[in-house]
């Protein structure tokens, strides 16, 4: 029982460092980050941190992996086929778009702090292979199906996604006259009016293909 709730205590710790070193690095970056403000912020003391993940890189890295462990990456693509083609895309996007519009200032860190400390675009990049290879394989199923044209898949799910990507860093960069434009609905609805006009094969009405 003892050894029980030690172990609980030292996960809810480790949780709590990892927390706490996300939000400040978020705010502050990576430079501006310190472990003394980290200890602060999770409540505990400075040694407890190197003893939970050795430096403050490894901190970092694990707590970016564990934030975007959180993010999803559809297992199964019968929700979005079972839908028409213009129908299933926005899903997707959407779906997409909520996630990364929720976790845009990890987006943005990775992005600034790409060249300098590497570590945190790295995890972000492994999460984008892992949609970018759903994506492809969702476009490579509508065409076996006879519903979209063949296209350079893996091109057009890298313009669908930076496209999508840079939606949240706009609106945050921008003016409030442009940011009243640059909504999501608005931004689906154009991407997926132009890939389906481009490579769609389906009549009005039709949905799936039963194979």
């Amino acid at each position: 029982m003892d050894e029980h709730h030690h172990s609980s205590g030292e996960s809810a710790t480790h949780c709590r460092i990892m927390q706490a070193a996300l939000s400040e690095l978020t705010q502050r970056g990576y430079k501006g980050t310190s472990t003394r403000t980290i200890a602060e912020r999770a409540g505990v003391n400075e040694v407890t941190l190197f003893r939970h993940f050795g430096s403050k890189q490894q901190m970092f890295r694990a707590a970016v992996t564990h934030a975007i462990k959180e993010w999803s990456v559809p297992d199964s693509l019968d929700d979005y086929l079972q839908l028409s083609f213009p129908e299933g895309l926005a899903k997707f996007a959407h779906d997409y778009l909520l996630q990364i519009s929720r976790n845009s200032d990890i987006i943005m860190l990775g992005l600034a702090e790409s060249f300098s400390h590497p570590l945190i675009i790295e995890v972000l990049q492994a999460f984008w292979a892992r949609v970018r290879l759903s994506l492809v394989h969702y476009f490579e199923e509508l065409e076996r199906q006879g519903r979209m044209r063949e296209a350079d898949y893996p091109v057009l799910t890298q313009m669908i996604l930076t496209t999508l990507n840079s939606t949240p860093m706009i609106r945050k960069r921008s003016s409030d006259e442009l940011i009243r434009y640059v909504t999501d609905e608005r931004v689906v609805a154009t991407l997926v009016q132009t890939i389906t006009s481009a490579y769609g094969l389906e009549q009005d009405g039709d949905t799936r293909v039963t194979t």
